[in-house]
């Protein structure tokens, strides 16, 4: 007689456990500045565009990288191969984004980027849960603080804090 290993055995239901959301990737970099000037932004390179299995990033005519983010997965790949490390990959739940990397003084930031972040703070004081902070001369987010209420980027001067899905009124 045969000895039958599955006798005994029970099925159980698969493990079940929430799906966390893939992040998604976001660049760093508004694209109003002179592509010779900035030296911390967007060089419009492609290197990301060439390593995104997705087809989620395109270089824009500012000559700046964008990210589709209905289109990308998360994989980290353009972050991993963007030569100026802008390119950040954020939860999706974190819509509110400061796209500056020009560690500049504001006044020099001014001279090379239309949208560059010149520190000037107004974001630090509008914001209620004390998630934004200038370092470097620049807007940074602390995400594990941010309530996505876009009192930043309502106040920003420069338009440098966007909100990903436009839901954040305008001045």
């Amino acid at each position: 007689m045969a000895y039958d290993n599955n006798k005994h055995k029970t099925a159980r239901p698969a493990a079940t456990r929430p799906r966390k959301p893939r992040p998604v990737a976001v660049v760093m970099c508004n694209g109003g500045c002179d592509l010779q000037g900035c030296k911390q932004g967007c060089i419009g390179c492609g290197t990301c565009v060439g390593v995104c299995r997705k087809n989620a990033i395109h270089i824009n005519e500012r000559g700046v990288a964008v990210v589709d983010a209905s289109a990308c997965i998360g994989c980290g790949l353009c972050a991993r191969s963007c030569e100026q490390g802008i390119i950040q990959l954020v939860e999706r739940e974190f819509t509110i984004t400061a796209r500056c990397s020009n560690t500049e003084k504001g006044s020099d930031a001014r001279l090379v980027c239309d949208n560059s972040c010149v520190a000037c703070g107004a974001c630090e004081r509008a914001c209620p849960a004390g998630a934004i902070h200038v370092t470097d001369n620049h807007a940074v987010i602390d995400w594990s603080h941010c309530i996505s209420c876009g009192m930043c980027a309502t106040k920003c001067p420069r338009n440098v804090i966007r909100d990903a899905f436009g839901i954040v009124a305008e001045r």
